[in-house]
């Protein structure tokens, strides 16, 4: 809960002394004004300023497995340098680069300041580290800008944002945002306490055992992560009762041509030819899958470079289909590399980044992370119970890999009934109303590579005034674009994004559906006003054109972020003015 005046400068103040001057005092609320750049002008040996720029982030050491542990270690290192902010100087700072593998830069990088390299006491009212931006994947400049305003003026928790003009040795960069690093002054402001735990998402999620790969910021370690624990296990779903799952034989076979499309998963198709093996199907060109995949059911000679499906049928018995019907939960839980259409006695009951008409050939609409799809992703088939007999059952699945050249491909399957209650477990260790009001701005401003959306660019603290978990968004630079670009259905609901672990789980519940719905609705009757946010484009693109380096105006485009303007209301009204939000997966 929000205790203290939004925007109030907090802690204690910073005077950087000019040499032989009298000091000029700089207040952490001056570091974001609206009508103005920020003149930020850096000077370090040049040397340091090549050995920062190529610095380098690559897919190997910012995805190892072991960040399933612990974060992986920054690839950037600090160089001493000054740092001269609208006229005030802080000499013998640390400077960095910053930035994940889309933001990179070797002309103008994003770039950390930190402000008590060698003076333990440097900082300005508490903040000790400045992030500087560089808006290389925002076409528009505007993402951050807008973004964060809006999150701000909707009462939501979240950083602070101005433009700022840099210049590194009188060299112009261009056009930088500076948002306000996630530390203890935004803390104090937004919750009324820095006392509790912060912690960093990037690129991870609330999987068992993967408490370990959120970076702590700040706050009691052991304390946060025993929470961490609580959200996984709140995601589980507790001890469920299997009855189809582990080693259970069934057989499979890679499809040549669409002969059986209309009756392979059917019970009473012939598979006696099909190969026989035990559940865990796939294959495994490095390492990750080979522990899941059952001798019989490798198919990397079959499918590694070329194909995408695999066609398996699972029979099993049920003894007893009044215990299944009396349950609170039936559930399908997949580990799943890539996509999968499920089938119940001849019934689609479930699927994942599968195309709307899967055929032989068909591959997955989108990939997730491979430690992610190595842990079983539960998926609620209650309104199907009714497809189960007693005796013989067949439960079919049509596996789909992102594309032939794919080095892995993992399909292994569990049904079981559940008694756990996802929403109450969720509620009970993340902030609900927090929760809704995070998750609709990053669905309203199509936060595409956020939390919901690529379980990305975010962080978590542990509020010690509610003892409930807290989202808040961080990298918002891909905002205010329809479509995500990183293979997303495009064919998915616009309004919603459910990449993110807890969005995924929530909405499979009717009635999450409604309030993610009614949340929206209010959010676009006080936030957006396509009027007022096309003026406010006007405005800024006015204030920062004539700084804008002749380098970064070659990906400049102001008028992508007003189309996604004008187009963003009836994109989200035809899915939230129905009965039911549309499903998706579907």
């Amino acid at each position: 809960m929000m205790t203290l005046p939004r925007f109030i400068a907090v802690g204690l103040g910073f005077a950087a002394a000019l040499c032989g001057t009298a000091a000029k005092e700089l207040k952490l609320d001056e570091l974001f004004p609206r009508n103005r750049l920020l003149e930020v002008d850096i000077t370090l040996a040049e040397a340091d300023w090549d050995k920062i720029r190529y610095q380098r982030r690559t897919r190997e050491n910012a995805l190892p497995p072991s960040r399933k542990f612990e974060p992986p270690p920054p690839p950037y290192t600090y160089v001493e340098a000054s740092v001269t902010i609208d006229g005030v100087t802080f000499p013998k700072i640390g400077l960095r680069k910053k930035g994940f593998l889309g933001s990179q830069d070797t002309v103008r990088p994003s770039l950390k300041v930190k402000l008590d390299y060698t003076d333990t006491k440097g900082n300005i009212d508490g903040l000790r580290n400045l992030t500087l931006n560089n808006n290389r994947q925002d076409a528009s400049l505007m993402s951050q800008f807008m973004g964060y305003a809006i999150w701000d003026a909707a009462g939501a928790p979240g950083s602070r944002c101005a433009f700022a003009k840099v210049t590194v040795n009188g060299r112009n960069l261009g056009v930088y945002c500076h948002v306000e690093t996630v530390r203890e002054p935004l803390l104090r402001r937004e919750f009324g306490s820095d006392k509790g735990t912060l912690f960093e998402g990037t690129v991870v999620d609330f999987y068992p055992e993967w408490e370990g790969s959120f970076e702590r910021k700040t706050g009691d370690d052991k304390k946060g992560r025993a929470h961490l624990v609580k959200v996984i296990n709140a995601m589980q779903g507790g001890e469920g009762e299997p009855f189809f799952g582990g080693d259970v034989p069934g057989r499979a076979w890679v499809p040549g041509s669409g002969a059986h499309d209309d009756a392979w998963f059917k019970p009473g198709f012939d598979d006696s030819s099909w190969v026989a093996g035990t559940n865990g199907a796939g294959y495994e060109a490095s390492e990750g899958f080979e522990k899941l995949i059952s001798p019989n059911f490798n198919f990397i000679g079959q499918m590694h470079n070329k194909a995408t499906s695999l066609y398996l049928r699972f029979p099993f018995e049920i003894d007893d289909l009044d215990s299944i019907h009396a349950a609170k939960n039936l559930l399908l839980r997949m580990k799943c590399d890539d996509g999968f259409v499920a089938y119940l006695n001849g019934h689609e009951v479930a699927r994942m980044n599968a195309p709307e008409n899967a055929r032989w050939d068909s591959r997955a609409t989108s990939s997730g992370d491979d430690g992610a799809n190595s842990t079983f992703a539960a998926f609620n088939i209650n309104k199907h119970r009714d497809r189960l007999r007693p005796g013989r059952n067949l439960l079919a699945i049509h596996g789909l890999n992102i594309s032939p050249e794919s080095t892995d491909f993992l399909m292994v399957a569990e049904l079981q009934t559940n008694a756990h209650d996802y929403e109450d477990a969720i509620w009970e260790v993340i902030d609900e109303e927090a929760f809704y009001k995070f998750w609709a701005l990053e669905g309203l401003l199509s936060f595409w590579d956020g939390y919901s959306g690529n379980r990305n660019n975010y962080f978590v603290y542990l509020n010690p005034g509610t003892a409930k978990l807290h989202f808040m968004p961080w990298g918002a630079d891909c905002l205010f674009e329809k479509y995500s670009r990183l293979r997303v259905d495009r064919r998915s609901p616009r309004s919603v994004r459910l990449k993110g672990l807890v969005a995924r789980k929530l909405y499979q519940i009717p009635s999450v559906r409604k309030k993610y719905a009614a949340t929206m609705k209010q959010l676009m009757a006080e936030h957006w006003n396509e009027e007022k946010l096309l003026a406010e484009t006007e405005r800024i693109e006015a204030m920062v054109r004539p700084h804008i380096s002749d380098y970064q105006w070659r990906g400049v485009r102001f008028e992508a972020v007003r189309d996604f303007i004008r187009n963003r209301r009836p994109d989200i009204e035809r899915e939230i003015n129905g009965d039911d939000m549309p499903l998706w997966p579907r």
